[in-house]
């Protein structure tokens, strides 16, 4: 397997998704360079779990959000270019090669942080990815947010709850609804398009952390949270990749 690999580098060598650079990384195909995944813009300090805000000058205590989080985590902005191509590329050409490098992103990600994750001591956690919508994960062959919850777990070492292959099911889209990044910021136009598009499907009385690859104002997570609630989960966590702030 490794002869092979190391042909297939030669006949098509790896290029980073980032910045095209033609790259081998000790211990892994270089689909996403060292050196883009040092250059993301990684957030100062975990979103505010009622509203995302990351200001230093942002009183949580005070809050007036309405997010049903009891902690999110978000590693780099959006805006930041090597992981807003990765997650482009990851997304819309599934170039899910990218999976070592993306772990030891995360891994770094979680080493340098101050303190530790938000769900740190809870007992048991259901890990669920948020679930798209049939027709736009048969167009795409996978769930992004599926396979980035399993390189969080890998990376920061989290056990999942619940029994292996069953976080697909406890969580359906009812609906198909446009694309919450055509509607802007716009938060009131996001919350309707979202409104009732999710079930659970079984009751469920862990915490919940809820991942997906891009959070932006956390409406769509915050109506997966509210159908998950509303079957016993007593707390909802949410993480991705990125935080399109």
């Amino acid at each position: 397997m490794r002869s092979l690999s190391f042909f297939l580098d030669i006949l098509y060598p790896p290029r980073c998704v980032a910045c095209g650079a033609a790259k081998r990384e000790e211990g892994a195909r270089g689909w996403w360079c060292t050196e883009c995944r040092d250059a993301v813009e990684v957030t100062p300090r975990d979103p505010c779990p009622r509203c995302l805000s990351v200001e230093a000058t942002h009183d949580r205590a005070a809050c007036e959000g309405a997010l049903p989080f009891y902690g999110v985590v978000a590693t780099g902005f959006y805006h930041s270019l090597p992981l807003r191509r990765l997650v482009a590329d990851v997304k819309y050409q599934g170039v899910t090669a990218t999976a070592v490098s993306v772990e030891a992103y995360a891994r770094t990600f979680k080493e340098r942080r101050n303190g530790v994750l938000p769900w740190a001591q809870e007992e048991a956690l259901a890990v669920v990815p948020m679930p798209l919508a049939t027709s736009r994960e048969r167009q795409r062959g996978f769930n992004q947010a599926a396979w980035v919850a399993e390189r969080l777990c890998a990376a920061w070492d989290i056990h999942d709850a619940l029994p292996h292959g069953t976080a697909a099911s406890l969580l359906l889209r009812r609906k198909t609804t446009s694309t919450q990044a055509e509607l802007g910021h716009d938060e009131r136009m996001r919350q309707a398009n979202i409104r009732g598009a999710f079930q659970a499907t079984r009751p469920v009385t862990t915490p919940v952390l809820l991942v997906d690859d891009v959070i932006t104002t956390g409406a769509t997570a915050a109506e997966a949270a509210r159908a998950l609630q509303a079957v016993g989960s007593p707390r909802i966590y949410l993480a991705a990749l990125a935080l399109g702030k």
